[in-house]
């Protein structure tokens, strides 16, 4: 589904703009990956393929790459625009994953849940265009970010290996 929205909807022409932020959001898809190897909080069933890690890794790079791609290239100038748009991609990907929750391709663990996506969702959006314009302040902010989320949901990171 990501794959044809960003085939038919994205700037291919200008990707080169956009690719630092792409980065950035796989960059810490897999910090998450990372840090919660063994204590997840969410995690995609295998649908697509054989194993979660490889599964994970395709989201990662193709998913993603086609979210962050289409997002900033249709990125509106008007603030109310913005504003609508932020809106529309925070209930797309959430209306998106509890449909996948719903099906049984997407769990929840270790007490994250639907509105702890949606809050993350309101959160990630706004930095892949801080990324896009201000990128160290966007690396600066997830910092705290990461760590509130971490002490949050008290992820162990004396497990990881």
């Amino acid at each position: 589904m990501w794959i044809f929205a960003a085939w038919q909807w994205a700037d291919w022409r200008n990707w080169e703009q956009y690719h630092t932020t792409i980065l950035y959001k796989i960059a810490l898809a897999l910090l998450y990956d990372v840090l919660t190897y063994n204590y997840p909080l969410w995690e995609y069933s295998d649908f697509f393929v054989p194993t979660h890690t490889i599964n994970g890794l395709a989201i990662t790079f193709i998913g993603f790459t086609c979210t962050v791609l289409l997002f900033l290239s249709n990125f509106p100038s008007s603030k109310v625009k913005q504003i609508f748009y932020f809106a529309f991609w925070v209930l797309l990907n959430s209306a998106i994953e509890l449909f996948y929750h719903l099906i049984g391709l997407f769990n929840y663990y270790h007490g994250w849940n639907f509105w702890w996506s949606v809050f993350f969702n309101c959160i990630m959006f706004p930095m892949l265009i801080l990324h896009h314009r201000k990128p160290l302040l966007a690396y600066v902010l997830s910092v705290p970010i990461i760590v509130f989320l971490l002490l949050m949901f008290d992820v162990p990171l004396n497990r990881m290996k």
